[in-house]
């Protein structure tokens, strides 16, 4: 049995973005993609221009794939772009019963998962679920506070997040990438909640990890 994790995406309100920032968007995406294979292995597809599926080898590092992509979105808003860029992400963790070639035609409770989440996802831009209900229980409150946390992120802050979770570097590094004091970019990593965020990727990793190794 092969348990993988399943991202299921669309664009917020992607009929409302600037056709001239349409190409711009889906390159944006294609270059997010290649950044998170640092992170685990993965296999993307985009379809009807404004959703994709991703598929996460390493279960335990789907949340923060997701996490990472909606932040990269965010921060990669053109500065004259009307709409800011964000997605509608559902994760899905379970077993992967067939994989082919295309991941839109694999199939198995992780695919399952993440598409009837994405089916009932409403005003939320962010959910999940997993084959362990009590997982699934203990992160329902937290990914509702990390999700409010994630859509109010600005420009600035979805950048610093991005650098630190990507390459897990310290703010003093993260200020010589975007050229700010340390000061200002400790202000700005505050105002993000640096903190909770990483505490909830935390208590998912611990989470899933303790039941894919046993």
């Amino acid at each position: 049995m092969k348990i993988r994790g399943v991202i299921t995406g669309d664009i917020v309100s992607s009929s409302s973005i600037q056709l001239e920032w349409r190409e711009k968007l889906l390159l944006a995406m294609q270059e997010i993609a290649e950044d998170l294979k640092g992170i685990s292995h993965l296999q993307i597809e985009f379809f009807r221009g404004d959703s994709f599926q991703i598929l996460v080898e390493q279960p335990a590092k789907t949340l923060l794939v997701a996490v990472l992509f909606r932040a990269g979105l965010i921060s990669r808003t053109p500065q004259k772009s009307k709409k800011r860029w964000d997605a509608r992400i559902s994760i899905g963790v379970g077993e992967v019963s067939s994989l082919a070639n295309n991941i839109v035609v694999s199939d198995g409770e992780a695919f399952h998962f993440s598409g009837r989440e994405m089916d009932n996802i409403k005003k939320k831009r962010l959910t999940l679920r997993t084959r362990w209900g009590y997982v699934n229980e203990e992160l329902s409150v937290s990914t509702a506070f990390a999700d409010d946390i994630i859509s109010g992120w600005t420009q600035a802050q979805a950048e610093a997040i991005y650098l630190v979770l990507l390459h897990d570097i310290t703010q003093r590094e993260v200020a010589s990438r975007i050229d700010k004091s340390p000061q200002t970019v400790s202000k700005i990593l505050g105002a993000a909640k640096e903190y909770l965020i990483k505490k909830y990727l935390e208590r998912y990793q611990q989470l899933i990890l303790k039941e894919t190794n046993i």
